[in-house]
């Protein structure tokens, strides 16, 4: 019991906090694993980690949010100038075709595409800005109403998972080594500001303390009931808000901070994550059976697989990049759905797990959380290369029906995984209660 009521320390330069000279301990229900962790005071640039799933709880830099704030602006600045000149070109037989970043959607939805095309608006250039924007507005304006406060806070909590500039970014330094088998390569006025974009958007969201900002709207909510350190939340008849992480009577459905409606276990997470990963399982077969790219050389057309992108790339040298491509159209994938379905089973028929065991199934999740976005990488390579590989009649390339099974099964098995509920695989712990 001694080592679940100590909290973990670990020295970090970079997470969110509030803008005291310390955090002033308090209870905190763990939001993975359902623990109730009493933290002490916590000093400048530490962090207090649960003891028993290495979740952070909570951690303390002086003035963050101001520091988040920085960081939106200049990537908004960044992202204004990569928006106004060209980023790559390509030299094919004499031509030059020149990128932005609007040439790409209008591309797709010239070849017919227009859901990829909606995706690249969404992920790349409209969810970026709009939780920069979000972001900027919380933190410059301390005297907002509390609603607008609440909403802009629940809506960047749902899109900042969303965003993909990074991912993008790294697809079109893939799309490089891909592209030189069809012309010279040239790097525009674009490209330098559009990475800043990308690394300071998720330099200002790792920053961006939403605790400060709750704690802003409503300090603590008042339970009558004493925590007790070390044992589960559920066991004591208490509930971590799913929004706002505020601690509530179990039997109480809405959140009087935040206004969610919420309940001690994500509802028919099981059901919904199973039903979700059938549904891209059986997507993953036209995904990679259908071809994910179409190449026309001198009036010839040929489609591409997924793994005839990879075969290419290994028989052509570009060994890193084939790897690359390989595990996140491959692997990762394959990874989350089985990795799913593990954590599914072990949460319902795992009678007596252990603590050792539920926390390396808890990595596991973590693992699978982290990872899922990073399968979109081969839709923007095929994006970048159907966009600057259109030369008329002598060599185009062209998205095929192969990349919107793909991109489905990818945004499916991310809501899979936001709809699992990691705490189910703590339930049946008893070591510590």
């Amino acid at each position: 019991m001694d080592r679940i009521e100590q909290v973990m320390y670990k020295d970090m330069e970079n997470q969110d906090n509030f803008t005291r000279n310390q955090y002033d301990g308090q209870y905190i229900l763990c939001n993975e694993c359902d623990l109730v962790v009493e933290v002490p005071r916590i000093t400048n640039q530490h962090n207090a980690l649960c003891p028993r799933c290495n979740n952070r709880l909570v951690s303390y830099r002086q003035q963050t949010n101001q520091l988040a704030l920085v960081y939106a602006v200049c990537a908004l600045m960044m992202f204004i100038l990569a928006s106004a000149f060209y980023m790559v070109n390509i030299r094919i037989i004499g031509s030059i075709t020149n990128m932005d970043l609007f040439l790409i959607p209008k591309m797709l939805i010239h070849d017919d595409y227009t859901s990829l095309a909606f995706l690249f608006i969404t992920f790349v250039l409209v969810l970026p800005v709009i939780t920069l924007i979000i972001l900027i507005i919380l933190c410059c304006h301390e005297s907002l109403p509390k609603w607008l406060k609440t909403n802009l806070l629940i809506s960047l909590e749902r899109l900042q998972n969303w965003c993909m500039a990074e991912i993008f970014l790294a697809g079109l330094i893939v799309s490089f080594v891909k592209l030189i088998s069809y012309g010279d390569i040239g790097i525009n006025l674009s490209f330098i500001p559009f990475c800043l974009f990308a690394l300071m958007q998720i330099k200002a969201l790792s920053l961006f303390s939403a605790r400060q900002v709750w704690q802003s709207i409503s300090p603590t909510i008042h339970i009558n009931t004493p925590f007790v350190a070390g044992k589960s939340g559920i066991s004591q008849n208490i509930r971590s808000c799913h929004c706002c992480h505020a601690i509530l009577p179990i039997n109480k459905t809405v959140c009087p901070r935040c206004q969610m409606k919420g309940t001690a276990r994500y509802k028919d997470s099981i059901q919904w994550t199973m039903a979700l990963l059938l549904t891209s399982t059986i997507l993953y077969i036209p995904a990679n059976v259908y071809p994910i790219m179409a190449t026309l050389f001198v009036g010839s057309l040929s489609g591409s697989t997924v793994l005839d992108g990879v075969s290419y790339m290994w028989q052509s040298g570009d060994y890193p990049v084939a790897a690359v491509i390989f595990i996140a159209s491959i692997i990762i994938p394959i990874f989350k759905i089985m990795a799913l379905c593990w954590l599914c089973y072990y949460a319902i028929y795992r009678s007596k797990p252990t603590e050792k065991a539920s926390a390396k199934m808890n990595k596991i999740y973590n693992v699978v959380e982290f990872i899922g976005r990073w399968s979109m990488i081969d839709i923007f390579v095929v994006s970048v290369t159907a966009t600057l590989v259109n030369n008329g009649e002598m060599i185009a390339v062209y998205p095929a029906k192969g990349a919107v099974y793909f991109a489905i099964v990818v945004i499916i098995t991310m809501i899979a995984s936001h709809k699992y509920d990691p705490r189910l695989i703590w339930d049946k712990v008893k070591n510590n209660e």
